[in-house]
């Protein structure tokens, strides 16, 4: 029987997610060793790298102002990219583009590794291709998890999948502070560049976009998704050319989760491209030390992440809870919480106690996440990744918390401290909005997209592998019913005038 494609389809999608995110983590841990205006020797849990005043180090006369451009022009880059990427989802293959971005990006950092120390604008311009072709990743797998995450199912696998983001940071920081003091200053670049595009060629030739079109669905894992799917359509013209943006463009849920977005990638820059540098300023921190201490807060948020979308699965399966109030309750607990630690951050002044924090604020966020990742799949299941594309415009919130932190930060405690309650009070503003504002429920906008797209005749026939050679009847989410028998012929039952269609 094999393993079920929809697990398989997860696993690759989370190792997806933790090589592409750890992207950020790398090259900040990289940046805080090579600019020499970081003082990172008052303190450290490690000996001192080994590789310094050797052939495999780098020091480079630049600011640590300039860093935080290079995380600006990624965010840039991504901002761009992300409402074409969730059109471009609809219409052509999302597991392609899913894979290709990934490969491009790894590409660039190879690209890094050799002609970083040249010119802080080779870095500029790299970043922001990598923020660009990587902003089609989220919408892209927004698709993907539509077809393949049944829906009782559904928070426990997109979850799963969604974790490797989180995870990313902790990987991300003990592997490159580690090679980066005692191996080369490059090695990160290296090792992520050989994953990624190693990773991707295994993707694409794996992976398919809906479960209709694999070829080795068995029969068990068929009648689940007959079952329980969401029956959405592939990914065409008809697709992209039918999105009912005007009815998007005035829904409140979407435009509570664009704000939800907004704030959730600022604190998620935060939480990934600024507390290394906020350990190196408050606390005089090496960089093997910040690598060790930054890595441990993402793994209990990985798994509040995937131990919460279980539990709150099975609640709304039993009836227990609502599927919009399942939402709303695990993002009030996990990113409330959250803000609360960020906003206590920044006045802690021994770096044991904000370790402690961040694992215990990092921790809970995993059962918002659980409840943010799958609220637009909920919302519209076929419009998904443009839904995705168009609520993550909310990057805006990271490119402007890395503007800020490089406008605000003073090498102090005092300067991190404004960062910090800044970043706590949006992230808890958004929160309480969303508590009010928030829906875990299909829209009927989403609901009357299966009616409004013409297909071609072959997409309503929906066995999903079976071999029966007897006439099935069969309804689509729909309410549109159809029989298909193994000639081939399909008719088309219309439920409201009980008129048939026949169709060869």
């Amino acid at each position: 029987m094999g393993c079920p494609k929809r697990i398989t389809v997860s696993l690759l999608s989370f190792l997806g997610f933790l090589i592409i995110y750890g992207y950020r983590t790398v090259i900040t841990i990289i940046m805080i060793y090579v600019i020499k205006d970081n003082d990172n020797n008052k303190a450290t849990l490690f000996k001192e790298c080994t590789i310094n005043g050797t052939a495999f180090d780098l020091q480079l006369d630049w600011s640590v102002a300039i860093s935080q451009y290079f995380n600006t022009a990624y965010f840039m880059g991504q901002v761009i990219s992300q409402l074409p990427g969730g059109i471009l989802a609809a219409r052509f293959s999302p597991t392609k583009l899913f894979g290709g971005a990934i490969f491009i990006s790894g590409g660039c950092f190879w690209v890094l590794a050799f002609l970083m120390k040249y010119s802080p604008v080779v870095v500029f311009v790299t970043r922001f291709i990598q923020g660009l072709v990587e902003g089609v990743c989220l919408p892209s797998m927004s698709s993907v998890m539509s077809a393949w995450a049944p829906k009782s199912e559904r928070t426990r696998i997109v979850g799963f999948s969604y974790s490797g983001i989180y995870l990313s940071i902790t990987v991300a920081s003990m592997i490159t502070g580690a090679t980066t003091c005692y191996v080369s200053w490059n090695a990160g670049f290296f090792i992520y560049g050989s994953l990624s595009i190693t990773w991707s060629l295994f993707w694409l030739c794996t992976i398919y976009d809906s479960p209709t079109l694999h070829p080795s669905l068995d029969k068990k894992e068929s009648c689940i998704f007959e079952e329980e799917g969401s029956h959405i359509q592939v990914a065409s013209a008809a697709v992209a050319k039918n999105v009912p943006w005007t009815r998007i463009f005035t829904s409140p849920p979407v435009w509570v989760l664009f704000l939800l977005n907004f704030t959730r990638s600022w604190v998620l820059a935060t939480m990934m491209t600024e507390i290394p540098q906020y350990f190196a300023d408050v606390f005089g921190l090496n960089v093997a030390s910040i690598g060790f201490l930054t890595g441990f807060p993402p793994i209990l948020m990985a798994v509040s992440m995937i131990s919460s979308g279980i539990f709150f699965d099975k609640l709304i399966k039993r009836g227990k809870i609502s599927v919009t109030f399942g939402r709303k309750l695990a993002i009030s607990i996990g990113f409330g919480s959250e803000a609360v630690v960020i906003l206590v951050l920044g006045f802690v002044r021994s770096y044991a106690v904000a370790s402690f924090l961040l694992i215990i604020g990092e921790g809970l966020a995993g059962l918002g996440t659980a409840g943010y990742q799958v609220n637009p799949v909920d919302l519209a299941p076929q419009y998904s990744s443009v839904l995705v594309g168009l609520v993550r415009l909310g990057l805006l919130g990271a490119t402007i918390s890395t503007a800020m932190a490089g406008a605000l930060r003073q090498k102090n405690a005092e300067s991190w401290t404004r960062i910090l309650v800044i970043t706590g009070s949006i992230h808890l503003f958004a929160v309480v909005c969303f508590a009010v504002f928030g829906s875990g429920k299909e829209q009927e906008w989403a609901k009357s997209a299966y009616t409004q797209i013409k297909t071609p005749e072959k997409e309503y026939i929906s066995t999903y592998g079976s071999t029966s050679d007897t006439p099935q009847i069969k309804t689509d989410t729909s309410g549109i019913k159809y029989n298909n028998d193994q000639k081939g012929n399909v008719t088309i039952l219309n439920i409201s005038n009980q008129q048939e269609q026949s169709k060869k």
